[in-house]
């Protein structure tokens, strides 16, 4: 039977290197926000005898979407900071629901906590510009 655990995954689908094409959470992140965007709606009154409202929606924009956890050690760290700051393209986002998210990393935001002998110890926030979210494809356990 599959395991529903998924480790969350960047993938950069257009570096042929596959050394750097693609970086696996050692611990997924714990927060998040919506990534779903929402509908683009219009309503307008009209001056007809029955006043009803025209509605017209047009497309989604982008929305941007927060993620955060825990960074454990100066391999994560980087990791996360290298895709976030140094890569210029959309890359794919795979997360726990094994859903495919293309997105535009953003931001990068460590907070540093306080711990003996854990030096790297921070809390992250990542911001991403979210421009499509597929179907997931882990259901009920």
């Amino acid at each position: 039977m599959p395991s529903a655990f998924r480790r969350w995954k960047f993938v950069d689908p257009y570096d042929t290197n596959p050394a750097t094409r693609e970086y696996v959470f050692p611990w997924n992140p714990n927060t998040m926000s919506s990534p779903f965007a929402p509908r683009a709606i219009t309503a307008l009154t009209t001056t007809a005898v029955n006043g009803q409202a025209l509605v017209w929606e047009g497309n989604r924009t982008p929305v941007q979407w927060t993620f955060g956890g825990t960074c454990r050690d100066s391999e994560q760290y980087e990791a996360l900071r290298a895709w976030t700051l140094e890569r210029n393209s959309r890359i794919w986002l795979y997360d726990h629901f094994g859903r495919r998210l293309v997105v535009n990393l953003m931001g990068f935001d460590p907070t540093p906590k306080r711990a003996v002998g854990r030096y790297w110890l921070h809390e992250y926030t990542i911001t991403a510009l979210v421009l499509e979210v597929g179907p997931p494809s882990v259901g009920d356990v």
